[in-house]
């Protein structure tokens, strides 16, 4: 149920912009390929870089989940018992805007900059800075508008982190050690969402430690890989374009291009019902179940270990037989029944056994979709020469429910008479099938 960003539907809408922010960057600039376009592949990296690469990203994913699944409901209940619902939503939905917009062109700008320290150094730091003042208006906000805009500032500095972040696996690092480098970045970044939930348990007791503590274990890691990182900066010819070019190059024509409209709204869709579930499964435990936040933080971060191995197992396994079957279709049908079984199971859940079995089977859905939604998009791209530009048109397929649901969530939950989490989990449910139905309409693939 933790998922890493980059492998499941994001919990975040930050964690859509990783990938956002530097394929926009090369398909914004527009340019051709400056100087050191012909530098020669970087050298073997060693242990030191690795392991402080996997400090970062381990740091960077429990800067964006510890909040997003523990730290932020947890204060919002404390501060508002009685509204917790709606302003948990507008907390993560409004402050997520901020990083949605900035995202794309903080990749933009880091590809242009010309710091003697480096293009890339220079962001991860000022990110760090900014998130660590994210986290503290976050931990001293006696209201929901202040800690509104406190989410907002975590979610530019997760941005800001990101543009200089992101492009180091592939400027960094040889080929032929990015598979193994960025896997065990992966490994790094989903033992963070399984922990995620897991630390903020023990730390309900310290506001300033519980939204404090992500940041400094980023700090670690960050400051270690920017002493070792070799960065220079960006070539003197490198054209920065416009904010307005930018983001006209979102646009396309979903008539002329209807598989890939299609794809994009299938994700769109599973997302949005994805990050109902994220955003509340701790009130659900706390209403539903009767457990006290610690005790509901401890299950997640039990059922999140086994929701992993699910999710791992269906990611390679589908993964492998798509491609030796050369079929993406019957396995994205499978992503979509899988989740929208485990949300059904989750709202009707009596107890934590049935919570973490529906779990589970959100968790092989997750991992069955991602096998081959990458894929599948990169088959349907209408244009081929231009893949920056559409994967990152994509990528938003992820990064815009997690604005919009978290604000919608709330007249779902109030049917009845409020605390409705098993009809926002239902709903969540119906708009999986519906990845399902716009995934038969596509006919560029089987």
């Amino acid at each position: 149920m933790n998922n890493k960003p980059s492998q499941s539907p994001d919990i975040t809408p930050a964690q859509a912009y990783e990938d956002v922010a530097q394929s926009v960057a090369d398909r914004a600039l527009d340019r051709e390929q400056p100087s050191d376009a012909a530098t020669p592949e970087p050298a073997k990296v060693g242990g030191g870089f690795i392991a402080a690469y996997m400090l970062a990203y381990f740091g960077l994913n429990l800067v964006m989940l510890m909040p997003a699944l523990f730290s932020l409901a947890y204060k919002v209940q404390v501060i508002d018992p009685e509204g917790k619902d709606t302003s948990l939503g507008l907390v993560i939905g409004l402050g997520s805007i901020l990083g949605l917009v900035f995202g794309p062109i903080a990749g933009v700008l880091s590809d242009a900059t010309r710091l003697r320290w480096g293009r890339r150094r220079p962001w991860i730091i000022a990110g760090l800075l900014v998130s660590t003042l994210g986290a503290l208006v976050l931990a001293l906000a006696p209201n929901i508008p202040l800690m509104i805009v406190g989410w907002a500032i975590c979610q530019f500095a997760v941005a800001t982190i990101s543009a200089g972040f992101n492009p180091i696996l592939a400027e960094q690092v040889p080929s032929s050690q990015r598979g193994r480098v960025g896997s065990l970045g992966g490994v790094s970044a989903a033992f963070a969402g399984v922990g995620a939930s897991l630390i903020g348990s023990f730390l309900t007791g310290n506001m300033l430690l519980l939204f404090l503590l992500p940041p400094a274990v980023f700090a670690v890691g960050a400051v270690i890989l920017v002493l070792i990182l070799k960065d220079r900066p960006a070539p003197a010819d490198t054209v920065v374009p416009s904010v307005a070019g930018v983001f006209k190059g979102f646009w396309f024509n979903p008539i002329r291009y209807p598989d890939f409209a299609m794809v994009f709204l299938g994700k769109f869709l599973l997302q949005f019902g994805f990050t109902f579930f994220s955003t509340y499964q701790l009130y659900f435990l706390l209403e539903r179940l009767g457990f006290t936040p610690e005790q509901a933080a401890q299950s997640l971060a039990a059922a999140g270990g086994i929701s992993l191995l699910a999710l791992m197992g269906f990611a390679v396994l589908g993964g492998f037989l798509s491609d030796k079957l050369r079929r993406r279709k019957p396995f994205i049908w499978l992503a979509a029944g899988l989740i929208a079984s485990g949300l059904v199971v989750v709202s009707v859940a009596p107890n934590l056994i049935v919570f973490i079995i529906g779990g589970a089977l959100l968790s092989a859905g997750t991992g069955a979709f991602n096998s081959v939604d990458l894929a599948m998009a990169t088959d349907l791209l209408p244009e081929k020469d231009k893949a920056g530009k559409y994967m990152s048109i994509y990528y938003l397929s992820s990064g815009i429910p997690g604005v919009i649901a978290p604000i919608i969530a709330p007249l779902i939950i109030a049917i009845g008479g409020g605390g409705n989490y098993p009809a926002l989990f239902i709903a969540g449910a119906i708009l999986a099938i519906g990845t399902g139905i716009t995934t038969w309409r596509i006919r560029g693939v089987r």
